[in-house]
């Protein structure tokens, strides 16, 4: 049985997303396709635009076989975390044969020495690091350009320097013996681009959205129809729908409270605390603490982890996924299904209320999910799709 393993958001599903699944079963000769989807947070700390289940359906009408959810410890985390969580997780389930990841097209010759030299990491790539961040540069800048200076490819920097291609190097360098990488170069829009095209960025519809260009939107998904209702009914969680929770618990909290959160680290508090007694937005708070070293997905995951209440040390004490959550899956895939049942190293959920909910990363997970629904716009919808009434989508 061969079975890609696929790491993702969906927020929304795509057709870039479409086509990148298409591509890598037919490039691994996949009988099965299993997706590892964050729930109601993103990498960059954002809660997702689209509830877990809508972006579950459209994954499996495109060709998925099984989705699971990335747990929020690793869908709101930096990228070695959240590479590392999602390879951790498809890789304990004893049945992924292959990896696939979307990747800009240049940096694909470059990924696997790069990868190399991170897990290594050698005395001048150490030296390299070092200097970087005592220039200022923010750690994935300076990761990126001592690789280049450990390999002697002064391009390097610029060509992993892209979200994409610094998910795939984590990937490759979370990646265990037993799972091949398999890469698909990435067609269409940049990660960033916001610009409505053939293959738009999810960042491009969720722009679109928020202009009101709904029809437009929809038509660069290839199976809008949860995602236009979410739209039309109200059912969606807005960026700045929990600012006023943030900015309450910032200016409740104490400095030393605040710095044992994850993400606070070099005396972040302190300007968050201060940043908060004139910031009337999530994003004017954030630019205002935002500096050369500290990237704006750095400080909003550490906006996240404060409404959370996810500290250092829990993130120390939950270092790998403990558990397989299925948010839906193909009728079809019961083979898959019954094979990770006998060889799946973790326990499979597929009724969240059968689950011991004092579980420390499924706690977090619920807490999650309740605050998406309430920065959900229409309150009349604030008690669907909550973790222990909603099953799995069935297909």
């Amino acid at each position: 049985m061969r079975v890609v393993g696929v790491i993702c958001e969906y927020n929304p599903f795509h057709r870039g997303h479409a086509l990148h699944l298409a591509r890598a079963r037919e490039a691994c000769g996949a009988d099965y396709a299993v997706c590892a989807m964050s729930g109601a947070l993103t990498q960059r700390g954002r809660f997702a635009r689209y509830d877990k289940w809508t972006r579950a359906r459209a994954a499996l009408l495109a060709g998925a076989d099984l989705v699971l959810e990335l747990p929020a410890r690793f869908a709101c985390a930096p990228a070695p975390e959240f590479a590392g969580g999602g390879v951790a997780l498809l890789g304990s389930l004893g049945v992924v044969t292959h990896l696939s990841f979307g990747c800009e097209a240049e940096a694909l010759p470059l990924l696997e020495r790069a990868a190399s030299v991170l897990r290594e990491e050698p005395p001048a790539f150490r030296k390299a690091l070092r200097e970087g961040l005592d220039r200022g540069l923010s750690y994935p800048r300076a990761q990126a350009e001592a690789a280049g200076a450990a390999l002697g490819e002064p391009g390097l920097a610029a060509a992993i320097a892209q979200p994409n291609a610094a998910l795939a190097l984590e990937y490759l360098r979370a990646l265990p013996g037993g799972i091949r990488a398999m890469p698909i170069a990435r067609e269409g829009a940049g990660y960033h681009d916001e610009r409505l095209q053939p293959l738009s960025s999810a960042s491009a519809v969720r722009a679109a959205c928020a202009r009101g260009e709904l029809r437009e939107a929809m038509a660069a998904l290839p199976f809008p129809e949860g995602f236009e209702r979410a739209e039309t009914s109200g059912f969606v969680h807005e960026e700045e729908a929990l600012t006023q929770a943030l900015l309450y618990a910032l200016r409740t909290a104490d400095a030393q409270t605040l710095a044992s959160i994850r993400g606070m680290d070099e005396g972040l508090q302190n300007a968050f605390l201060s940043a908060a007694q004139t910031a009337s937005t999530r994003d004017a708070l954030i630019l205002a603490v935002k500096s050369k070293r500290h990237t704006y997905a750095r400080l909003s995951r550490a906006c996240a982890g404060v409404l959370l209440g996810l500290t250092k040390d829990f993130a120390r004490e939950n270092a790998a996924p403990a558990y397989a959550r299925i948010l839906g899956f193909r009728r079809s895939a019961k083979p898959l299904l019954h094979a990770i049942r006998r060889q799946s190293a973790l326990p499979l959920i597929a009724k969240a209320a059968d689950f011991d909910r004092r579980h420390p990363l499924f706690a977090l997970d619920l807490r999650a999910q309740d605050l998406w629904s309430l920065g959900c716009t229409n309150p009349t919808l604030r008690q669907s799709c909550r973790d222990l009434t909603t099953g799995p989508v069935i297909l």
